[in-house]
This record gives structure tokens, sequence and C-alpha cells, in this order.
């Protein structure tokens, strides 16, 4: 791995990524040991590095105790594709969405800081909900939290919920560990989330997960916002079957054109 200098010195940092690109280099051949010695790392140090990238997601190990790539970098992977490609292609199924269904259409990525919403089409209606771009919404918002936690890994998920309190954003709001994960497990079978003024009073929402990857996290999401006295019913069913249809020519889309090793599975 080539570095540049800028005047900062985090050794464990260059010595965690020397190690993640040479397991990329020879996936599942290379122990703990194997890396020690390559790298001239000492043996403790290389350790305690990959216990903690195996910890993140970004490690596993095989039942040889060999070592290849995690779910975390396919995540990682997938979110700067998003950032390349997935604007440009969702945009005009973002479009369709809201002229169809009359209501705002955002596209969002996720961090362990939030959403950020990345594109959107606004209502074509005069009284609309809306947000800029580049707008963060928090962990728990919604129908576009519960899609990319359902999508987490049960041990990351284990760690959010252990450290941080569920907001109680409306009356509607699930704040109860267990119950929300229940809500979680019943996202993760239907392929989609629903918001009932759970996040803001009057209105309705839902979210299908945009992108997956093979371990089911969502690169990225669309989620459509509506007036809960209007976006309800049938037409939230619609909604959500005109979304999946959508998403997943997306998808189609971008893996028709992607040139990387990222694996892209459809999903709903």
């Amino acid at each position: 791995m080539s570095k540049k200098s800028t005047g900062y010195n985090a050794p464990v940092l260059y010595r965690a990524f020397a190690i993640l690109e040479e397991i990329a280099r020879f996936p599942s051949d290379l122990g703990i040991s194997d890396l020690s010695r390559q790298l001239s790392i000492p043996k403790s140090t290389a350790y305690g590095i990959i216990q903690a990238l195996i910890e993140i997601g970004a490690l596993r190990q095989n039942d040889a105790n060999k070592l290849m790539l995690g779910p975390t970098m396919a995540r990682l992977g997938n979110q700067a594709l998003a950032g390349i490609n997935i604007r440009s292609t969702a945009r005009p199924y973002m479009d369709k969405l809201s002229e169809e269904s009359k209501v705002t259409v955002f596209m969002g990525i996720f961090d362990e800081h939030g959403i950020t919403i990345i594109e959107k089409a606004d209502s074509p209606l005069e009284l609309k909900i809306s947000a800029p771009i580049g707008t963060r919404i928090p962990v728990f918002a919604g129908a576009a939290g519960k899609v990319f936690l359902a999508g987490m890994r049960k041990k990351m998920l284990d760690k959010i919920l252990k450290e941080r309190s569920i907001q109680k954003f409306t009356e509607n709001s699930i704040t109860e560990p267990e119950k929300y994960r229940l809500e979680l497990e019943k996202v993760r079978k239907a392929g989609h989330a629903y918001d009932f003024e759970e996040y803001i009073q009057g209105v309705n929402a839902i979210s299908v997960p945009l992108v997956p990857d093979p371990w089911g996290w969502p690169a990225a999401a669309l989620w459509l916002v509506g007036f809960s006295r209007s976006f309800y019913g049938e037409k939230l069913e619609q909604a959500v079957d005109a979304t999946k249809q959508a998403a997943a020519e997306i998808e189609d889309i971008l893996k028709d054109t992607t040139v990387t090793g990222v694996t892209i599975n459809k999903q709903g």
C-alpha cells in the first residue's frame, strides 16, 4: 500500500489497511502468522488489529482460521457505488414515483451517525413535504431507519440498541427495544418498511432497500413521504409495489454497468 505523508502519523491505521489489502489479494489463504511475517508486523500487533477488524465486520475467518474480507467491506464498497452511480440511475425512477404517487421521494445512505439524504424528487403538489439534499435524519427515523437497521448484522444492531435509546418522535413511535426488534424482523421478511406517523405527526411513509449487499445491508434506501390523510391504505400499498419494482430495475441497471467485484443481490 502506497501512502503519501500528510504530516499525520497513525501507524495502526496504515497497518490495518495493509492487512486489508493483503487479504483482498489472497482471500482465504492467510492467517495471522502469515500476515505478521509478510507485512513485518509483530504477531501480537497483527492479532490485535485483526480482532478489531473482525469485531466490526471488516474481516471474517473461515473454518481453517484463514481470513477474508467481511460484510462491512462489501457495504462500504456498495456505498461508494452509491455516490457514483445510484443517484443518476435512480433519479428518473424517483421522478416517476413522485409524479404517480403525488408524494415526495427521498434517497439516502446510512452511517452510525444517521441517515443522509443524497437525492430527492419533490411531490408535484403545491402542499408537500420536502427537505434539502444533505439533510441528516436520526438513525431511528421512521421507515428509512427501519430498512437500514433491518439489514444490519445482529452484533452491530445489538450494539446500537444497547448504546442508544430509541427516540420518541411522536405518540406512535416504537421505543421499546424488543418491540422494535420485532418490527425489524417484519421488515426483513417483507422487504419494505412502513411509518404511520411514527417520525412526524400527520405524515406516513414507506421505504424500500436499494442495492443490498450479499449480507442484506442496503447501500441506500428509497422512501416515499406523504400526509397521512391522503397517503394511506391502497395508495400506500400501490406505492410499496411501485417502489419495489423501481428498486429492482435500478439494481438491474447498476448490475449491468458495474465493473467492480461487488455483487448485487436483488431483494423484494
